[in-house]
């Protein structure tokens, strides 16, 4: 019995602590939730209470339930821990690599010595992020961790949503030091500005400042990429305000924008806008230069009207073109030919005929091959069968023949001025205005020669781009003066070029020279005089010395300025005259050089002794003469948005492409002259003309004499 009593107690106590058991499951809770901020990496909680912890470093202790307290304390407080940073400093101070790579602030490749850190690795991979163009998520690819856990095992990635965050937080802080160069320096810029639509069917507007700080580097930065409502000329006359007040932007010389309607009203409405602040220099002569129209876009109006009826040789040898490019079999068979007759390497392209450039660089690479299409048509029958095929119901044009080869080379000349200028009007690395005039006088020369051709199609093309060309830019009566005052600027050229070329334009005008030079020498000292005012209402030190009113002309030259500068003569080396015409400055350097007898003259330009005319010269001279400064960032854009990122916040797109433009532009700077290799470069080459003259000299002499030792 009492066996029994016992293992029926023991059986009891067993059912009630499995009650007991059972009710307390019934009761737990569920386990508590692991902290996710970051700010717990830097806190421990307390044993005893676990609604407070302290810091790591200092000790500190915080109240941290997770209903009534926050964790913002802790997280400033971290911020704040000197503890905590001397224990940084020394975790990044205990491991350091050697290292070569060249980057900021070690652009020489020395060794250097670097510590890890995880900030600054976060740092380099949204850099990485923003100037690849690369999508957000490019740090959850796999193959991307794979690696850097292989590289750098210590390094925490980042997830997608805190690049983004870290995005911003880089276009914010880069845009308060460009903000802080802007303002603090009082700049003047210029800006540049266009429309573009993404695949998103939203409109952006794009503004570039363009301006040349005190150490005389040319500057140009995206400073808005923003949707904007529709075109109209107000709206967009409004968000260019808004930008300027939003990047606290008090000066304005120039807006370069295309030849649209809408354009017009909207400078017309920022200079009304301007002239409204209480700020008298906020533009330059109540802004009656303010509008510079996009020159790029002006010659290719000139050029599109002179392609309208198109040679019958350009479509011979696109169609050509077409048959080789047409099958790989045929490209093939093309490169054998051009094998055989010993043609240059490469091959040809096919034109957009929409694009005049493209189709000359479609005949200048065809007219290399030329041999080899002519091969093509004795041992290729197909080649020769192509042409015999019709066309939207009309027979091909072609085989090309010889006359057809003649032409193109005839064409390829006529085109390559206009070439050579949209890429001058083009350049976005360095300054433009001060070639542009000359460039302008070039086009019209050109002009002139080929209206006095003997093929009559290149005389009516001629004179279809000549209306064009009087629209825009008809005799430097519609030209943006700014523009002839920026090639006077120049130390090469002053006043003494802008009278050299109204003596081409208007060569039997006298009274027509007279008037334009006073009217450019009236510009220039109302200039001085509006310069000298708002240097005298705001550091009366800057007025101190003046230049005498009226002295801008003269033939003086900087010291290191030879009188033959590096600006091409122009397209030459053929035997029609029409095609060897000269740019205005190199006649201009000739003159001048005769009338020196070839000895250089000290420059009367002096930046600390005449710092008004310096100031005109920075401001002047960084006006970009096309928009394509800001239509490059339309192909940025079309990168950041494609078909598969169109989901980007108008932010965070923003933030993207500007911060790329800036980070890009500090591995670009230029500085506006770099006269001791300019000259060394013009002057080797110089020597290496003179020298090619006394040696063809030389050897007229030899041949000559031998054939008088013939002759007897």
């Amino acid at each position: 019995m009492s066996g029994h009593s016992r293992s029926n107690s023991i059986s009891d106590d067993d059912n009630q602590s499995v009650q007991m058991e059972g009710t307390q499951k019934a009761k737990r809770k569920r386990p508590a939730m692991k902290k996710r901020s970051t700010t717990w990496n830097h806190f421990t909680l307390l044993e005893n209470n676990p609604n407070k912890c302290k810091c790591n470093y200092c000790g500190r202790q915080y109240q941290c339930h997770s209903r009534r307290d926050g964790i913002t304390n802790m997280r400033n407080h971290i911020l704040a821990c000197l503890a905590y940073k001397t224990f940084r400093e020394q975790q990044e101070g205990s491991q350091q690599n050697l290292t070569t790579e060249g980057g900021e602030g070690n652009a020489s490749n020395m060794v250097l010595a670097k510590g890890w850190s995880q900030d600054a690795c976060r740092r380099a991979v949204t850099k990485m992020i923003i100037m690849g163009e690369l999508p957000l998520s490019f740090v959850d690819n796999k193959g991307f961790r794979h690696f850097c856990s292989v590289a750098i095992p210590q390094f925490v990635m980042p997830s997608q949503r805190t690049v983004g965050r870290d995005v911003m937080d880089l276009f914010l802080e880069e845009k308060i030091m460009l903000k802080s160069l802007i303002c603090d320096n009082k700049q003047r810029v210029s800006l540049t500005t266009d429309l573009w639509t993404s695949v998103q069917n939203m409109s952006y507007m794009v503004i570039t400042a363009h301006f040349i700080d005190s150490d005389w580097y040319l500057n140009r930065r995206i400073i808005s990429f923003s949707v904007i409502e529709d075109h109209r000329g107000k709206t967009i006359g409004k968000k260019i305000v808004a930008c300027l007040q939003d990047w606290g932007i008090e000066r304005l010389f120039a807006i370069t924008v295309d030849n649209a309607s809408t354009n017009d009203v909207a400078v017309n409405y920022v200079t009304m806008q301007l002239l409204a602040w209480r700020n008298d220099d906020a533009i330059v002569l109540v802004g009656q230069y303010m509008h510079v129209r996009c020159c790029a876009h002006i010659l290719n109006l000139i050029v599109v009207s002179g392609l309208n009826e198109l040679h019958a040789s350009v479509a011979a040898i696109r169609n050509a073109v077409k048959y080789v490019r047409s099958s790989t079999t045929r490209l093939q068979a093309f490169k054998q030919c051009a094998q055989q007759v010993k043609c240059p390497n490469g091959t040809v392209v096919l034109d957009c005929p929409t694009r005049w450039n493209s189709t000359y660089l479609m005949l200048m690479t065809a007219l290399k091959f030329q041999a080899a299409f002519d091969r093509m048509a004795e041992v290729d029958k197909p080649y020769e069968a192509y042409f015999l095929e019709k066309e939207n119901n009309i027979k091909r044009v072609g085989p090309p023949g010889p006359e057809d080869w003649e032409s193109a080379g005839r064409i390829v000349k006529f085109l390559k001025v206009f070439y050579d200028a949209t890429l001058l009007f083009s350049a976005s690395l360095s300054v433009t205005s001060n070639l542009c005039y000359d460039t302008i006088g070039l086009i019209e020369s050109s002009l002139t020669a080929l209206e006095g051709s003997r093929d009559p199609w290149v005389v009516a093309m001629a004179y279809q781009m000549r209306a064009k060309f009087d629209k825009y830019w008809e005799s430097s009566g519609k030209i943006n003066k700014m523009l002839i005052v920026a090639s006077i600027l120049d130390p090469r050229a002053k006043m003494d070029f802008a009278k050299h070329i109204f003596e081409i334009i208007f060569a039997n005008d006298g009274w027509k020279v007279e008037e334009m030079t006073k009217v450019v020498k009236d510009l220039l000292n109302e200039l001085y005089d509006a310069y000298s005012a708002m240097c005298s209402s705001s550091t009366p030190s800057m007025c101190s010395e003046s230049v005498p009113s009226g002295s801008y002309g003269g033939t003086s030259y900087s010291p290191y300025f030879t009188t033959e500068v590096g600006l091409s003569e122009g397209p030459s080396g053929d035997g029609d005259d029409i095609f060897r015409v000269s740019r205005p400055f190199f006649g201009y350097a000739q003159k001048v050089f005769v009338q020196n007898e070839g000895k250089r003259v000290v420059s009367e330009v002096n930046g600390s002794k005449y710092p008004i005319l310096e100031k005109i010269a920075r401001d002047v001279l960084d006006v970009p003469v096309s928009t394509v400064a800001s239509e490059s960032a339309f192909s940025t854009g079309r990168r950041v948005i494609d078909e598969y990122r169109s989901s980007l916040t108008p932010c965070m797109v923003e933030a993207l492409i500007c911060t790329e433009n800036w980070l890009q532009a500090k591995l670009f700077a230029n500085p506006v002259y770099n006269l001791q290799e300019d000259i060394k470069e013009q002057i080797f080459h110089m020597e290496l003309h003179e020298e090619f003259v006394r040696s063809q000299a030389s050897t007229v002499e030899t041949v000559s004499a031998d054939m008088g030792v013939m002759d007897i």
